[in-house]
């Protein structure tokens, strides 16, 4: 057995993680380290379906390393706050506002209001008991009269549904970096747990296939399960337990998740007093689908969880227009969301089926562009498309391309036959061609499903706005704990005022990405800003198709723009997977993927 401290990591946000895995490397011969996202009670979870693999010690921070405490048997250590997290998180909130309230659980504000003595602007605190009163609490602050906020996680969206400018208190390199070293005093508490579990791993890895055992609570205690995400398949399997019986033979199962067939038997075990669930389960390959390519499911967790993490929540905060779509999401009407490249028209999806009352059904996006001729065929004619089913929320994006036009036009026909619009909530918006939205398709569109119209400004459009945007995107960013930037210099800011913007948030959320990372100091200069906004005149906008200049947006992620070639090779392959992953140089199973995105 490896006599390295084995630390699980739950990580209340994805840059604590990404720290966490970071510093580790610094210990690597003494901590082998499993970091996971949870907040909260989901934090909870994350650890108790990792239980099966021999951690000595949990480090969490706030109130979710208060749970994991209560509810995990596991010494949890606490990442705290420096004097210099603190004071960094103050100095960026007084970018936005002088008026500045602190909210969060004990360990935060403690740590808050003895720091705060040697801040220019002392926030008032409010501190939290349990997470129930997150919501009330950001109502109290707003009617005091606060704009911004300085929380934890737990915070952050509570923080944007009570209309506060919100600052994340993370905590950097040296608090997660003492923990570690707190950790790796802690490890002998947990080698009895270690013993313990080997002799049932012993036990059961003797068997084909895999295992899972639940306890009497429904909390996984147990996996022998070899892939790369077992958490997965096992939270497929607990929505099972009250299928299984308390008595007999058990049942069996088949479940597909990710391309693979999992046939299951679950029955009830007792173990002394005490009755568990097992599964035993033996995987099958399936062969690939592409039926489904550009149509993907969200549940509301999974939209809400996107939409948080897009600048998009700091336009809509800036602006102060949550109000107007929380109205929007009311009505029944389709929507017509209408915007230049780069406004967040996804976002603002993403922010109607949230305040919708359909949002306990899924969110179901629909790209016409990405549709292969497969994907077509299984949206029009199959009994299990999502265009056969009701109350669920549609996004669909269409393409205003001239080659496109009859397509679009039999896909509108199709949603008119199936009285679609009435069945189920339709959010549309297009992909317009250099911008142009007067165009005959959309305006068909508009008319014949009579749309509520939703036009999103261009940031040229709102340069007295970029300030503000600025520092928020500072404060953003500032979650990940690697940039000390904290400022912009006020030329510089002028100068991205002055800028043309031509493909809008995205593009502004790139060029700060790119001046954070470049920055020599903690505030960014006149210098740097001016040769960021230079450099955009060097990037290509189109590149020379067989049939003349094909436009290709470069103010996208590198994923997304792997995501278009993909699509552009595999039609100009007529839809062959085989001949377009050979082109690409990549195996069938990556083309898989993308296609299936």
């Amino acid at each position: 057995m490896s006599q390295k401290i084995r630390v699980l990591g739950i990580a209340p946000y994805t840059a604590m993680k990404e720290q966490m895995q970071k510093i580790a490397q610094e210990f690597s011969d003494t901590i082998e380290l499993l970091a996971l996202d949870g907040d909260l009670q989901e934090g909870v979870s994350v650890a108790r379906n990792n239980f099966h693999s021999d951690f000595d010690v949990i480090i969490s921070r706030g109130g979710t390393a208060e749970l994991l405490r209560k509810q995990v048997s596991l010494p949890v250590i606490e990442i705290g706050l420096s004097e210099y997290d603190i004071l960094r998180s103050i100095h960026l909130a007084e970018g936005i506002s002088d008026r500045i309230a602190v909210v969060g659980f004990p360990s935060i504000t403690h740590a808050v209001e003895t720091a705060a003595l040697f801040a220019k602007n002392r926030p008032d605190i409010f501190t939290i008991e349990s997470a129930d009163l997150v919501d009330d609490t950001m109502r109290e602050v707003h009617l005091r009269g606060f704009k911004v906020v300085l929380c934890d996680v737990t915070g952050l969206a509570a923080a944007k549904r009570n209309g506060l400018n919100s600052v994340f208190l993370t905590s950097g390199q040296t608090s997660i970096r003492k923990a570690f070293r707190d950790a790796i005093l802690f490890a002998g508490n947990t080698r009895r747990l270690q013993a313990e579990n080997a002799f049932l791993r012993e036990i059961i890895m003797e068997q084909t296939g895999s295992t899972v055992v639940f306890d009497t609570g429904d909390n996984p205690v147990f996996s022998s399960i070899q892939m790369d995400n077992p958490n997965e398949l096992i939270n497929v399997l607990k929505r099972e337990i009250p299928s299984i019986p308390e008595q007999g033979p058990g049942v069996r199962i088949q479940k597909t998740l990710n391309g693979n067939l999992f046939k299951v038997k679950g029955k009830r075990v007792y173990s002394g007093n005490e009755m568990c669930t097992v599964f035993y389960i033996t995987k099958v390959k399936l062969p690939l689908q592409s039926s489904q390519a550009g149509i993907h499911y969200y549940t509301e967790a999974e939209a809400r969880r996107v939409f948080y993490n897009s600048f998009f929540v700091s336009v809509n905060d800036t602006l102060g227009t949550t109000a107007d779509f929380a109205r929007v999401a009311k009505t029944n009407r389709p929507v017509m969301i209408l915007g230049a490249d780069g406004t967040g028209k996804e976002s603002a999806a993403n922010l109607i089926y949230m305040n919708s009352p359909l949002n306990v059904h899924p969110f179901i996006v629909i790209n016409v562009n990405l549709l292969t001729e497969e994907s077509w065929n299984f949206l029009i004619e199959n009994e299990n498309s999502p265009l056969s089913d009701s109350d669920n929320t549609l996004y669909i994006i269409g393409s205003a391309r001239k080659e496109d036009e009859e397509k679009m036009r039999r896909f509108l026909s199709a949603m008119v036959e199936m009285d679609l619009a009435k069945r189920n909530r339709v959010l549309l918006s297009f992909q317009a061609v250099n911008d142009n939205l007067q165009v005959p398709i959309i305006r068909r569109f508009q008319n014949v499903l009579g749309c509520t119209t939703l036009v999103l400004p261009t940031l040229a459009a709102m340069k007295e706005h970029i300030p503000t945007l600025v520092h928020l995107y500072l404060s953003q960013v500032s979650s990940g704990g690697e940039s000390e930037v904290i400022d912009m210099a006020d030329e510089g800011i002028r100068l991205m005022q002055d800028f043309p913007w031509e493909h809008n948030y995205s593009q502004f959320k790139r060029i700060m990405q790119d001046l954070i990372e470049t920055a020599a100091l903690p505030i960014i200069s006149e210098a740097e800003v001016r040769a960021a906004l230079a450099r955009e005149d060097l990037v290509p906008a189109t590149r020379q198709g067989v049939n003349g200049a094909e436009v290709f947006d470069m103010n996208r992620t590198l994923d997304e723009m792997n995501q278009e070639i993909v699509r552009r090779v595999l039609t100009d392959c007529d839809g062959n997977q085989t001949l377009a992953a050979k082109r690409l140089g990549i195996s069938r199973t990556t083309m898989w993927r993308y296609v299936n995105k």
